[in-house]
């Protein structure tokens, strides 16, 4: 269950017959490699591992820290955190990516509403054959306020985010410069 502090934590368990409450439903993202996702919390957050392996629901756009690489275990699902660690439901309730091995508490079962006959597009694949350019272009257009009615795009060189994309980190690249627009714009 995500919670509004950002914490994640295991919620109540619950009848069979009954559906979930909304902080308990996460939509799951295709990451930057074929056997990667990452999550996403009902208050519109992405999921991080921190270091120490505890994981929170802060982050706005999808990095290495919040992608998971998923495989599968005896029929069941392990998520594997960038710090090279399974995901682990401790007995407090507490969640985490702690666990070096895999065992009968890091196995999950991810349900989905989605058909499986369905072949998505992920967004890297859409990324890899977009024009980078463009795609900033759109990324710009759903954050910014038109004041002045004029779309203000970093001035900077899109080489950057070309290798940024090529090294599996552009959304970071893209939340950089949408900070530095940002700090440009006090700066005038």
């Amino acid at each position: 269950m995500a919670c509004e502090d950002a914490t994640v934590a295991l919620g109540d368990v619950r009848e069979q017959q009954e559906g979930p409450e909304n902080a308990e439903i996460f939509t799951a993202l295709p990451g930057s490699a074929a056997d990667t996702l990452a999550i996403k919390t009902g208050y519109d957050k992405f999921l991080s591992v921190a270091v120490d392996g505890s994981i929170s629901g802060r982050s706005e756009a999808i990095g290495a820290r919040e992608e998971f690489q998923i495989s599968f275990d005896d029929g069941f699902q392990v998520l594997k955190g960038c710090n090279g660690r399974y995901l682990t439901f401790n007995s407090d309730g507490s969640i985490g990516c702690t666990a070096e091995e895999v065992k009968d508490n890091n196995k999950v079962i991810i349900r989905t509403r989605g058909d499986k006959e369905l072949k998505v597009e992920t967004l890297a694949e859409k990324e890899k054959r977009g024009n980078v350019r463009e795609y900033e272009t759109n990324y710009v257009k759903m954050f910014q306020k038109f004041q002045d009615k004029k779309l203000k795009i970093s001035k900077n060189s899109v080489k950057d985010l070309k290798s940024a994309r090529k090294e599996g980190r552009f959304h970071e690249e893209m939340l950089d410069r949408r900070e530095k627009m940002k700090s440009d714009r006090y700066c005038m």
